[in-house]
């Protein structure tokens, strides 16, 4: 494999050189070599460009590398093209190598070493039960911990505050009134996912216009989209609102508080209102933390009061079909 292996990651090395930085380097030679290592390894099928781009993109997706507002950043379209491959082979063998490396989001073992300050699932911790922030913990047990690798390191303590990297300061934003028959119009694009190449030729765009009121929750709107793009098989998902766009990793987040995951707040307590949209503004919403359907919804409309006799939320366009939730890539 060591041949393999060499020819995979001179594609990654020199990706990394022109458009990243050695900490994703390094990352793609662990992801390559761990593949290597997988008996019997997958990579003796498929093109090495193929994979270089699939193991870059699962990397990327990891560390937010598609969001406009992180330092480097690479569109998930200019990525396949680099490596001159079609949109859903880069998707294809993104989802392989996530599947196979049981690579998510956050992902501690897959993050950047710059960015572990600030992911929140490198400091979890399971103690009785219950899920703690390793930061608070005694010095002597973070010691214990580091040593063990459950943490990435030992934080460093200024006085009786624990740091990591420093918080980006959040803009605060005005307050809009609204009562809660107002009626938001939603423009939803699927923009990310495990989709084939022959799907993505027929449905170059797959989109849903959605209606819902005020008052009603993020929850209910998860049950809608879940709706609008034919899901069927309920799994975690999580809604990004605010900063400078849907993969902002300062966003609010939104999502099933009882999963343990730290969230802004919870989906079935969070109303459309309370999230403060403005005409023209978007944000995210992520389905399936393993295949990662990601969404972006622009605000196409705020209406004062939604028209009386109908049932809301609703989905009233679509253009293209919707992709299968689970995708035959052979």
């Amino acid at each position: 494999m060591q041949a393999k292996f060499d020819s995979i990651t001179a594609l990654t090395d020199e990706f990394a050189a022109q458009h990243l930085n050695d900490e994703y380097a390094t990352l793609m030679h662990q992801a390559t070599a761990a593949l290597c290592r997988k008996r019997p390894s997958p990579l003796n099928s498929g093109r090495d460009r193929s994979w270089a781009c699939g193991i870059s993109h699962a990397i990327g997706m990891v560390n937010f590398l598609f969001d406009p507002s992180q330092s480097p950043h690479v569109s998930a379209t200019d990525l396949y093209a680099w490596f001159g491959v079609s949109n859903s082979t880069g998707q294809g063998k993104s989802k392989q190598v996530r599947d196979i490396l049981d690579m998510g989001q956050l992902d501690p073992e897959w993050c950047l070493p710059s960015l572990l300050g600030d992911n929140p699932l490198a400091w979890m911790i399971s103690v009785n039960g219950m899920i703690l922030d390793a930061r608070s913990a005694p010095p002597e047990v973070q010691e214990q911990l580091a040593a063990a690798g459950i943490i990435p390191y030992v934080p460093e303590t200024i006085g009786d505050t624990v740091t990591s990297a420093p918080p980006r300061p959040k803009l605060p934003k005005r307050v809009i009134e609204r009562s809660g028959e107002a009626l938001y119009i939603l423009e939803v694009d699927l923009v990310d996912g495990p989709i084939t190449e022959s799907f993505a030729q027929t449905n170059p765009r797959v989109m849903r216009i959605v209606l819902i009121k005020g008052e009603q929750s993020l929850q209910d709107l998860h049950q809608i989209l879940f709706e609008a793009f034919d899901r069927e098989e309920a799994h975690m998902y999580e809604f990004a609102v605010g900063g400078t766009g849907p993969d902002d990793p300062d966003c609010q987040r939104y999502g099933l508080t009882a999963s343990g995951l730290e969230y802004d707040g919870d989906v079935a307590q969070t109303t459309i209102n309370d999230l403060n949209l403005e005409e023209g503004e978007i944000f995210g919403y992520t389905f399936d933390f393993g295949d990662n359907w990601w969404h972006v919804l622009e605000v196409k409309n705020v209406r004062k009061k939604a028209p009386k006799g109908q049932e809301y939320p609703k989905i009233t366009s679509r253009e293209g079909q919707s992709p299968p939730q689970y995708a035959d890539f052979d």
